[in-house]
């Protein structure tokens, strides 16, 4: 029997090619394992930062903890004129005033003579409420003979109010008070002038000088004021 010089192949060899499709699918299976816990373990061990961002989603503006994202309002200042308001309802308008440089004198028929008038006289039905004209601060609160009940009212900038021939005060010297404050209620009070009929005797004074009432009560004075109002 004569030998061969080539050489018979090897039993792993045989088996690498009578098994090559099946190594193929487990190569591939292995390999996609592989990748799928590669991925896996990636997705794990993601590092979240430290300081997660809070406040609303979409807001760009840095320190707006506002609802809803609006802007907080800063207040701003803006000058209003404030009248003088008639300190009741009236119905006529009984002794003017008439002192000043003319001096003209008005028939008192409670004193049955004829003289100057600082005030102005407003007639309205017995217990009708007399109101602060302006803000102010209550200097007096009492009663007189010829005043009867009277508040006298600092309005500020020299101007000194009298409310006269009232009952009923619902006010105290020293109380701080707002325009529209009951001040007390029309009477007859004020001896000097009871046969007049109930109505308020109104003075009123600017830096210790006596100043017609009327253009207060009609709402002729005003004061500028500074007030804050939101943007």
């Amino acid at each position: 029997m004569n030998s061969s010089n080539s050489k018979q192949p090897s039993k792993f060899t045989r088996f690498l090619r009578n098994n090559a499709a099946l190594l193929l699918l487990i190569f591939c299976v292995l390999a996609i394992t592989a990748v799928v816990l590669a991925v896996t373990l990636t997705r794990n061990n993601t590092v979240l930062p430290d300081d997660p961002v809070s406040g609303n989603p979409g807001n760009d503006e840095p320190g707006d903890v506002t609802p809803g994202g609006d802007q907080p309002t800063t207040p701003s200042k803006q000058k209003i004129d404030v009248y003088f308001k008639s300190p009741l309802e009236y119905t006529k308008v009984g002794l003017e005033y008439t002192y000043g440089p003319d001096h003209l004198f008005v028939w008192k028929q409670t004193l049955n003579e004829w003289s100057a008038h600082k005030a102005v006289d407003l007639h309205a039905e017995e217990g009708t409420e007399v109101t602060a004209m302006y803000d102010g601060t209550v200097i007096k609160a009492e009663s007189t003979f010829n005043n009867g009940y009277y508040v006298t009212i600092d309005h500020g900038e020299g101007v000194i109010a009298t409310y006269a021939s009232l009952k009923d005060l619902e006010v105290k010297a020293g109380d701080t008070v707002k325009q529209g404050d009951v001040l007390g209620y029309v009477s007859t009070t004020a001896e000097c002038e009871y046969k007049e009929g109930p109505h308020l005797h109104l003075e009123v004074s600017v830096n210790d000088e006596a100043a017609d009432p009327m253009p207060y009560v009609t709402g002729q004075v005003y004061r500028t004021i500074e007030v804050e109002v939101e943007a």
